[in-house]
């Protein structure tokens, strides 16, 4: 059975997850055991509520007699794709008599990677982000400022045509803007299939001698019970190959891939994000200052002209 996210689990952070595998690959590899690495880590205070939870949902299954496999994947079940793949690797850890510890250490790893990635973009976008957010506070202080000189701007919404579809064409624009700038951070990161995880779950899978279609089976399996994305197959499929041509163990190519492939994301993230700090200016210009005009200027220009025209040339002037 796949695992779904559930709305009354509580979802672990990346960050959060990361640290629970980096410490539970330290615990495994000085030779703690399960029942008290989970112990540990279910009372851990750096680690996040949802973390703890987590953790904790591990320890009462172990101390309930479950096998190690079965209350991770039970515990895990819903709590987002950093501990979906955790339990992924955990199956076939258990399915291939791998030590756990040095696939939990890669997990981490990308993890890490995948938070600092958030750190770049948060950066990088921070000053964008405020200069929209300024420029949507303009139009209802040009109002405030407009209403200060007695100009009745209220009317001008309310009962011309000019005011009603500049108002509508104004939050139209608006909200087309913020859409368009929520999608290019999101772009940058995306909610699943960040984590790749078919060649980690590879080298896993043959790190114990295994044959490259049994260590594939097994990888395929491990998804599949997980819901996570099957993305990296062909690619795993192909190391198979490879390894048969050359005869070079699968398992070094599988963790090479890996690292690769997290090197690669990582690269690429960090280039988007920062061409993202200019792409993220042209909804601002083509956009909100368009809207800003149309709210915080042209109501106080058409008014100013429309009293200057009903008081004659006087009133030109």
């Amino acid at each position: 059975m796949g695992l779904f996210r559930r709305p009354d689990v509580a979802q672990p952070t990346v960050g959060g997850m990361a640290q629970l595998a980096a410490r539970l690959a330290v615990f495994l590899r000085a030779g703690i055991s399960h029942d008290t690495a989970w112990r540990e880590l279910s009372s851990d205070p750096d680690l996040d509520l949802a973390t703890q939870q987590l953790a904790d949902a591990i320890a009462s299954g172990l101390a309930d007699h479950r096998r190690v496999r079965e209350a991770v994947v039970q515990s895990c079940q819903g709590r987002g794709e950093p501990a979906r793949v955790f339990a992924a690797l955990v199956i076939v850890a258990d399915e291939s008599g791998t030590p756990l510890h040095s696939a939990l250490w890669a997990l981490a790893q990308s993890l890490r990677d995948r938070v600092a990635t958030e750190a770049d973009i948060r950066a990088v976008t921070t000053a964008p982000r405020q200069t929209a957010w300024l420029l949507m506070a303009l139009p209802p202080l040009g109002l405030v400022v407009a209403w200060t000189l007695g100009i009745d701007v209220v009317t001008f919404f309310r009962e011309t045509t000019l005011g009603r579809v500049a108002a509508l064409t104004s939050g139209l624009l608006i909200g087309v803007a913020w859409m368009w700038m929520r999608r290019l951070v999101g772009q940058l990161l995306p909610d699943t299939g960040y984590l790749s995880p078919a060649c980690d779950l590879l080298a896993v899978a043959t790190a114990g001698g295994a044959l490259p279609e049994r260590a594939l089976a097994r990888v395929e399996n491990a998804l599949t019970q997980c819901g996570l994305d099957g993305e990296g197959i062909d690619a795993v499929q192909r190391l198979a190959e490879l390894s048969r041509r050359v005869g070079v163990p699968i398992s070094v190519l599988a963790s090479t891939e890996a690292e690769w492939q997290r090197h690669r994301a990582r690269s690429s993230s960090r280039d988007a994000a920062a061409t993202l700090s200019v792409q993220i200016l042209i909804p601002l210009g083509l956009l909100i200052l368009p809207a800003f005009v149309l709210v915080g200027v042209l109501p106080v220009v058409v008014t100013l002209l429309r009293d200057a025209v009903a008081g004659g040339p006087s009133g030109l002037w």
